[in-house]
């Protein structure tokens, strides 16, 4: 009883912090605040997606800033939560977990394995325009639970009232970061013959049709089962693919990939 007490208490004190700051510079920290009580994580991202520009990082906690340039220089393209909201621009709460495997590719193998993050959940709200504000809570070492997953689902209401009366306080032209607005590149899963003609030239045709599959985050099973060949042909192909590229591991593959788009 103490503890449901002490956990109705602090739930009571961050909504006061949160009313207190709509319209202020603190209102995106109370914000985190308020949900961050909601369920235990061990870090916090907001980011800003829209359908048209790049993302935008707002704030972050217990975060790396090296990460950051990192997301919005390279990893935002294979962000699922930004593809997902690109495409349906619809608020609401959003799991890592429930989005499709092919969606996911680099940003699980690459991104988050660097972020030290097993599991994420995300607080999507509109922010005016056809962009949306997240605040995603992440996990290194379990993953969020069906029922903590409902609490914030409960909550979302409350959340998203107070963002837009956010909203209704700012001036006109407000922006929530002083980042550049950019054109971003599109987002979404990775086409079979989507290579570009100048990287890795010394693949055969099977291998880059491969290639771009493993790109798009299909497992092993699902590349045999497109590709109508065996799963000991799939690995046979990734091996011959690593020895030609002077690789190893897959992740080095997400990399040399990402390293041709900024190129």
């Amino acid at each position: 009883m103490a503890a449901e007490t002490m956990t109705r208490s602090g739930d009571l004190q961050a909504l006061t912090g949160a009313i207190d700051a709509l319209g202020g510079p603190d209102h995106v920290d109370r914000l985190i605040d308020l949900i961050g009580c909601q369920v235990l994580h061990d870090k916090v991202t907001v980011v800003r997606y829209s359908a048209s520009e790049r993302p935008e990082f707002v704030s972050w906690r217990n975060y790396s800033a090296a990460l950051v340039r990192a997301y919005l220089d390279s990893y935002y393209v294979f962000d699922p939560f930004y593809a997902d909201w690109s495409r349906r621009q619809r608020p609401g709460v959003v799991v890592l977990r429930q989005m499709p495997d092919q969606a996911r590719g680099p940003y699980i193998s690459d991104f988050l394995g660097e972020s030290d993050i097993i599991d994420e959940i995300g607080v999507l709200l509109e922010d005016s325009g056809d962009w949306c504000l997240g605040v995603f809570l992440d996990r290194s070492r379990q993953r969020f639970t069906n029922a903590e997953i409902a609490r914030l689902n409960q909550l979302f209401p409350v959340f998203a009232a107070l963002h837009r009366q956010d909203i209704r306080l700012r001036s006109p032209g407000f922006r929530r970061t002083d980042q550049p607005a950019m054109p971003g590149r599109k987002p979404g899963v990775m086409a079979r013959n989507a290579l570009p003609d100048h990287l890795w030239p010394a693949l055969s045709g099977r291998e880059r049709e491969l290639v771009g599959l493993i790109l798009a985050g299909h497992p092993t099973a699902t590349i045999a089962a497109r590709l109508a060949i065996t799963q000991g042909t799939v690995k046979n192909h990734r091996r011959n693919i690593y020895q030609k590229l002077d690789i190893t591991t897959e992740r080095e593959l997400f990399l040399q990939y990402i390293e041709s788009l900024n190129a």
